[in-house]
């Protein structure tokens, strides 16, 4: 099982919680199954079902130098960035600054597409 597939485009996966089924691990976080993926899960509480190594390369090696999948402020059993695949890894402060900003997500402020979109459905509580 895998959370996310990355080809080309970035994902950002920011305060979720990762539950499961079972106290075994059984759940890849992603997978990059083209070259340049790019996923950030942030500030994620992660179960016991996510695996140690936590991302796959989908039998794909190549992906291994290009991928870009990182964890940041993650907590949980199944968060622990020292037995994590080698290509993948956990941001710094200030690197996780440009993927948590709302200019990462929505960049125009004149034209906040995003906002707008979704308006009437984001609870006042957020």
């Amino acid at each position: 099982m895998y959370l996310s597939f990355q080809s080309v485009s970035s994902i950002n996966k920011c305060r979720c919680v990762i539950t499961g089924n079972g106290g075994s691990a059984y759940a890849y976080l992603g997978t990059p199954w083209g070259p340049f993926g790019r996923v950030i899960f942030a500030y994620t509480w992660m179960g016991a079902c996510i695996r140690p190594v936590g991302w796959h390369n989908w039998d794909k090696p190549e992906n291994d130098r290009s991928a870009c999948f990182y964890e940041y402020r993650c907590l949980g059993p199944g968060s622990n960035p020292s037995t994590r695949v080698t290509w993948s890894r956990e941001l710094l402060d200030e690197e996780a600054e440009q993927f948590l900003s709302h200019r990462f997500i929505d960049p125009d402020p004149q034209r906040p597409w995003l906002a707008q979109r979704m308006a009437g459905r984001i609870p006042f509580s957020t």
